[in-house]
């Protein structure tokens, strides 16, 4: 059944059909290249490589690799092979997968109606210098993920360039083993965001330009819960201002303009390293769910942080106002004015993270540590900042540094 399922894909066809030096492809060629790919797909064995031919191809279905294991999917440059969905007629993402094992390479997918790639219980997958996003910069038309791996273990992301998504970039969720790498994200809602995931590697990206920067959450209510072990390092996280356009009810519709790093409601995370600079509402937050003022009824999920340590980072605050659009902001905006701390904390501990005598645990602590001349506030959210405090020598501790993450093959 999954073969036949294939029959609707539109991934790959290549050299056989078009020839290395093709530049370009008119319609009558991207019907011809879309009939083609759904064969190709059908046929495709196990370890099998596709390869995609130069031009530029108006796409008009899903592309969907279904069931058919190690299987490289390339072509001939992100800015070279260029699968435009514009005009898609049906299904959602531009590229379905749902097979282990999968190499998607230098190639671009544009405009999808839904997702540009979305991989689902995966074994293994590779995403590397693709080319993803809307060609409508700010639109909440657009859809809400560039690359979005979920559910999927031994992910590899990098060299990617992606933007304009409505909600995040790059996205992982509900995965484990994960490394995020070398891959520029801008305009974009969230750059990148990990979810509910296990030990994830985050580092030497550029996140510019989008809403917020790089978001670390858990969230309630989903079929993985409660992530941990994540790095966010040596990354540069610079100037994202942009109106928030994600849908309303989203989680990251309530991210201000101006937001370079939110930790929320996950546990065991290492920021470090990192350039964090030019950030008109906050440059790095860590809370729990709590902040969101939301209900859940999710008796499993943990919704406070624990075990975050944010250290060796360097901190540069932007020049513009704080967003008191949105959530938030207008959080920040009641406690602080227009005058954020660099760092803001919620304060709030889960009660099963103390020692008899009130102390936190060891491994639960939340530490800031060695960065710099930066301003910070604890506003006490559970105590509805009764007891705040700007003291970061209070939190001035450490913690066991993570492990790297090492994909299995």
């Amino acid at each position: 059944m999954r073969k036949l399922f294939s029959v609707f894909a539109t991934a790959t066809i290549g050299l056989i059909l078009f020839g290395c030096n093709q530049k370009g492809a008119s319609s009558g060629d991207s019907a011809a290249f879309e009939k083609e790919v759904q064969e190709k797909l059908i046929n495709a064995k196990e370890g099998e490589v596709i390869e995609l031919p130069e031009g530029t191809f108006t796409m008009t279905r899903p592309l969907i690799l279904d069931g058919i294991n190690n299987v490289t999917i390339r072509g001939k440059g992100k800015d070279k092979t260029i699968l435009n969905f514009k005009g898609q007629k049906d299904g959602a993402e531009g590229l379905r997968i749902t097979a282990n094992g999968t190499i998607l390479e230098d190639f671009a997918v544009i405009d999808a109606k839904g997702d540009c790639i979305k991989v689902q219980d995966a074994q293994g997958i590779t995403f590397r210098r693709l080319k993803v996003g809307w060609s409508t910069e700010g639109s909440t038309l657009n859809g809400s993920y560039g690359l979005y791996p979920v559910q999927s273990s031994n992910v590899l992301i990098e060299e990617c360039e992606v933007f304009g998504s409505s909600d995040a970039g790059i996205y992982v969720g509900q995965s484990k083993n994960i490394i995020v790498r070398k891959n520029l994200v801008h305009g974009n809602v969230a750059g990148i965001e990990i979810e509910n995931s296990m030990d994830a590697d985050v580092y030497e990206n550029t996140s510019e330009h989008n809403t917020g920067g790089v978001l670390v959450f858990d969230l309630p209510d989903l079929p993985v819960k409660n992530g941990a072990r994540c790095r966010v390092y040596n990354n540069k996280i610079i100037d994202n201002n942009i109106k928030n356009f994600g849908p309303k009810g989203t989680t990251v519709s309530e991210i201000p303009a101006g937001t370079g790093v939110i930790i929320m409601a996950t546990n065991q995370c290492e920021v470090f390293g990192n350039e964090i600079k030019g950030h008109n509402s906050v440059s790095l937050a860590v809370v729990s769910y709590l902040s969101l003022q939301k209900p859940y009824k999710d008796t499993v999920y943990d919704p406070y942080v624990g075990g975050v340590s944010v250290h060796d980072n360097q901190f540069e605050r932007g020049t513009g106002s704080l967003d008191n659009s949105v959530l938030f902001g207008k959080m920040f905006a009641a406690i602080f004015g227009d005058k954020v701390p660099d760092i803001v904390f919620d304060g709030s501990i889960n009660p099963a993270y103390k020692n008899a005598d009130g102390s936190t645990k060891e491994d639960q602590k939340v530490c800031f540590h060695n960065n710099g001349n930066v301003t910070y506030t604890n506003i006490d959210l559970e105590h509805k900042s009764a007891n705040m405090s700007n003291d970061i020598t209070k939190m001035d501790c450490t913690i066991p540094a993570l492990k790297e993450v090492k994909l299995m093959q």
